[in-house]
């Protein structure tokens, strides 16, 4: 059964006129008539009455019961239509600690959403452990996090390394033009951020837990960056983060003398990802790779 061949049937029962169903199909009398002709042949039953002296053509008690299903059977085939029309439907779930997805990613997934085909995205900002276990039972296909992981079921590699500078309120034409020494730094005034266990161990080297207090312990940059601007608190962060601090206005930047080792941030991938995203998941990594963070 060949859909136009429904189609014609639907149209002369709309228009109770060949001459009529033949214009609004946009073909010749001759070719509605043989589509009729055909789906009559294929049913083995009478569908229409159209003898000589009938002003209009009428539904046989067949034609009635199969009219029912053609209009099913067409809009079935409409639907079928549409969603071949719009392709692939691409879903990714990406999971980021909060700073990158806050201050770093945006941009990426603007882009991300104006790709084509479109790629329906899920966002998750987390801890680097909740992430790594979202990654672990495919809740996410992607994460980016601050620890690294030797783990059965994932893959995990270095993306970024950058270095750890000192975020202050100033005036950001001054970024990056002086070193700090380690030892003139006051503790007392430090909002500090454990960004991952090398960076604790780093810190806990020069200023040991039991002789020196930070002014707050937080969790994220957020906050961290409310209350550094216009106070003498400081702050040290990932490169990035200072640049982008800068950007805003109000903060700016320097090195220490002896800094911590560089920050690596790690993408984390499921061993073996969900089919179904291995292609949004490819067109990701190669936008993610064209960008300039």
């Amino acid at each position: 059964m060949q859909v136009h061949d429904v189609q014609a049937f639907i149209a002369v029962v709309r228009n109770k006129s060949i001459t009529k169903a033949a214009e609004t199909l946009f073909i010749s009398q001759t070719a509605l008539t043989h589509r009729l002709k055909n789906l009559e042949t294929e049913l083995s039953v009478i569908l229409l009455d159209r003898g000589h002296g009938m002003k209009e053509m009428t539904l046989t008690p067949s034609g009635e019961e199969f009219l029912r299903i053609a209009k099913r059977w067409s809009a079935l085939w409409e639907e079928t239509a549409n969603f071949k029309a719009q392709g692939e439907q691409l879903i990714l779930s990406i999971g980021a600690v909060h700073t990158l997805n806050e201050y770093i990613f945006p941009p990426l997934f603007t882009a991300l959403m104006q790709h084509k085909p479109k790629i329906k995205l899920e966002i998750y900002s987390e801890h680097s452990g909740t992430l790594l276990t979202g990654v672990e039972q495919r809740r996410m296909d992607i994460a980016f996090t601050w620890k690294d992981i030797v783990h059965h079921n994932l893959v995990s590699v270095p993306w970024r390394t950058m270095p750890m500078v000192l975020l202050k309120c100033g005036k950001p034409q001054d970024a990056n033009k002086i070193v700090i020494p380690n030892s003139s730094l006051d503790l007392g005034k430090e909002i500090f951020i454990n960004w991952c266990p090398q960076y604790k161990m780093w810190h806990d080297r020069y200023w040991p837990t039991e002789l020196y207090t930070s002014y707050m312990k937080i969790l994220g940059a957020p906050v961290m960056m409310k209350l550094i601007k216009n106070t003498d608190l400081w702050s040290l962060v990932p490169l990035w983060l200072a640049k982008y601090a800068v950007s805003l206005g109000g903060f700016t930047y320097c090195r220490l003398s002896d800094p911590p080792d560089d920050i690596t941030c790690f993408t984390t991938i499921h061993k073996y990802p969900r089919p179904s995203t291995e292609k949004a998941l490819k067109i990701f990594m190669n936008l993610l790779n064209s960008f300039d963070f």
